[in-house]
């Protein structure tokens, strides 16, 4: 008899971003989009450009920022993003609440990109 499983868990995605996806999402956020989620409460992880060029990464509260990592150049930014995987990003040492809770996926920064794959 096969067994099956029928978690919703999937295997684990440690294949890192790499650089051409990293300028990609370097590219829009810098054209003034933001990566992230608006509502209300804890809206997961998130990326912007601030006024002055530096890239953020982290916690949206209420669709605001909340005590980001600053990176102060593009360069610096890309270097980092391209070696992040959708588990390393999954926030497996947090709290259960945050862990893979609204993360930053491959899956989403290819629709933010505009990627299908």
């Amino acid at each position: 008899m096969d067994s099956y499983d029928f978690s919703d868990e999937s295997e684990p995605d440690t294949t890192t971003f790499g650089y051409r996806i990293a300028n990609l999402v370097a590219d829009q956020l810098q054209s003034g989009k933001i990566l992230g989620y608006a509502h209300r409460d804890y809206c997961g992880m998130g990326m912007k450009v601030n006024e002055d060029q530096q890239f953020l990464y982290g916690e949206l509260y209420d669709g605001e920022f909340h005590v980001p990592t600053l990176f102060e150049t593009r360069d610096l930014f890309i270097t980092w993003l391209s070696a992040q995987s959708t588990e390393s990003l999954a926030r497996l040492d947090a709290d259960e609440f945050y862990q893979k809770n609204q993360v930053i996926t491959r899956k989403r920064l290819l629709e933010f990109i505009g990627c299908s794959n």
